[in-house]
């Protein structure tokens, strides 16, 4: 009778573990809030020649303590690419709440003039599942700017 009855109670214990990790793991699945949202992003420099600095200004709400990882890239009109230095944070660099991030990136000296883009697109992980396996991504935020030759005046 004894047996009987640690055998039931480790089948229990067994049970109740995989209901446990069932769960979690239905929990960790669901969360799919994005941790951010951008509230604007504007280019400060509309103008640049090949070689000066795109200035870029973001109004972004940090909602949740998520780590993320953003994918940069300039494009220009005539098929040149240049990838950006990666932006990776365990946690919102600067806390939770609406921040006013500006940063400059170099436009490379390769580049014709026309149509310039710069490509950002993120993802988040708030989660073991989504750090390793399905990470949160949002649309990418694509900039426009004037890439100038020297035929044409860049504004300051």
């Amino acid at each position: 009778m004894s047996l009987r009855i640690l055998g039931f109670g480790c089948l229990g214990l067994i049970c109740s573990a995989i209901l446990t990790m069932a769960g979690v793991l239905a929990w960790f699945a669901a969360d799919r809030a994005f941790p951010t949202e951008v509230l604007s992003s504007e280019v400060l420099t509309p103008r640049v020649r090949p070689g000066d600095k795109l200035v870029i200004r973001q109004r972004v709400r940090y909602m949740r303590n998520c780590a993320a990882h953003v994918d940069r890239a300039l494009y220009d009109a005539h098929t040149h690419r240049e990838f950006l230095r990666d932006v990776d944070y365990d946690q919102p660099p600067l806390g939770l709440g609406t921040k006013t991030v500006t940063f400059e990136e170099d436009v490379p000296a390769n580049f014709k003039g026309g149509v310039g883009e710069y490509r950002a697109l993120p993802s988040y992980s708030c989660n073991p599942l989504q750090k390793y396996y399905w990470p949160i991504t949002r649309p990418e935020t694509l900039l426009t700017f004037e890439i100038v030759g020297d035929e044409l005046q860049a504004s300051p």
